[in-house]
């Protein structure tokens, strides 16, 4: 957000317009969505994916200031079914299961009285690694090389690439082939490799446990301690070619959640926020309560259960964006543009 935008929120925010859409959006339900919190320089290089603990912190002081009422995601669910929002009542959620969660995000929410939900995903367990995709993300943004050279890896792998220009097109690339080449586990042994051809010590990477996801103990700890754990697919992927493909990431993504908390989870999120038309009627088949998505926005009442919108909080953002669209501020302004765009287009 550029410094004439922050401005603007502040003059807003002083002629009295947060007050304003929050009282105008106060019917519709607001979803914060994050993922896992910096332990170390994560956050400056992956800011999407990991917020720092005083960053995250700031946010749930300005909740309480604003005395948003955060409920929790079986509740928000209820009341929004029965058209029962009305104070901009507004859910956290996080995605995936990153350790720091517990050691950072969970101590902060507990501060402030805050529930909070975990959609889980459990592969992971079996295998007892750190999270491949975004440690190989992680060190080619990081890297001073300009080529990458790979030898020996594998045929699929095997090649000169040039991190000169898109290096997260480049690691999506490499992402794809090494789940191809490799199962789980075995990819995390070729770690050190891809950090050797980039000149990273992976060692410091690594260190601290920056990388790793949540362990079953770790799990249970969070649910005695009061933290909703839901689905989120066993391998983080959605299949949408087939209806039992879909079903079995769910049944084992259900099945181990319920083994280890012994709750019936009910509520989805897409992974990486990626759904087709057809997945909402499959998941509901399934006994999915509802689904939250990565789509911007506050939910109403046009919009599906199964396709809840949410905002992606980033370390990057302003406090005062934070706040806009918490009081909704930014929503108004996606009304606006959308009206603004149809009627130019019509």
């Amino acid at each position: 957000m550029t410094s004439l935008q922050s401005l603007a929120f502040y003059c807003i925010r002083a002629l009295g317009g947060f007050s304003l859409a929050r009282f105008l959006t106060r019917r519709r339900l607001r979803v914060l969505c994050y993922h896992g919190f910096s332990i170390g320089d994560e956050y400056a290089v992956m800011p999407l994916m990991f917020m720092r603990a005083e960053t995250f912190e700031r946010r749930m002081r300005i909740l309480k200031k604003l005395g948003v009422p955060v409920i929790s995601l079986d509740e928000a669910v209820r009341r929004f079914k029965q058209r029962g929002i009305r104070s901009a009542e507004t859910v956290i959620t996080l995605d995936d299961g990153w350790a720091s969660n517990l050691t950072v995000g969970v101590p902060i929410l507990q501060k402030y009285d805050y529930p909070a939900c975990i959609y889980l995903s459990t592969e992971h367990f079996a295998a007892d690694t750190e999270v491949f995709n975004v440690i190989l993300t992680y060190m080619i943004q990081e890297t001073d090389k300009d080529t990458l050279i790979l030898q020996d890896l594998h045929p699929q792998l095997d090649g000169s690439y040039d991190l000169r220009g898109n290096p997260e097109t480049l690691a999506v690339a490499l992402i794809s082939a090494a789940e191809a080449a490799f199962p789980l586990a075995e990819r995390q042994q070729h770690l050190q490799s891809f950090a050797d051809a980039l000149g990273i010590d992976l060692h410091e990477v690594l260190q601290n446990g920056r990388f790793r996801l949540l362990q079953r103990t770790q799990v249970q700890e969070l649910f005695r301690r009061g933290i909703d754990i839901q689905l989120h697919t066993h391998t983080h992927r959605l299949p949408d070619q087939n209806f039992e493909a879909m079903a079995d990431e769910i049944d084992q993504n259900r099945n181990a959640i319920r083994e280890l908390v012994g709750s019936e989870p009910r509520h989805f999120c897409y992974p990486s926020g990626i759904y087709a038309d057809q997945h909402a009627e499959w998941l509901q088949r399934l006994g999915v309560e509802s689904a939250t998505t990565c789509d911007p926005g506050l939910n109403d009442s046009k919009t599906s259960v199964m396709r809840l919108k949410r905002y992606l909080d980033s370390d990057e953002a302003s406090d005062i964006a934070f706040e806009a669209e918490i009081c909704g501020v930014r929503e108004i302004a996606r009304i606006v543009r959308a009206a603004a765009t149809r009627l130019l287009s019509g």
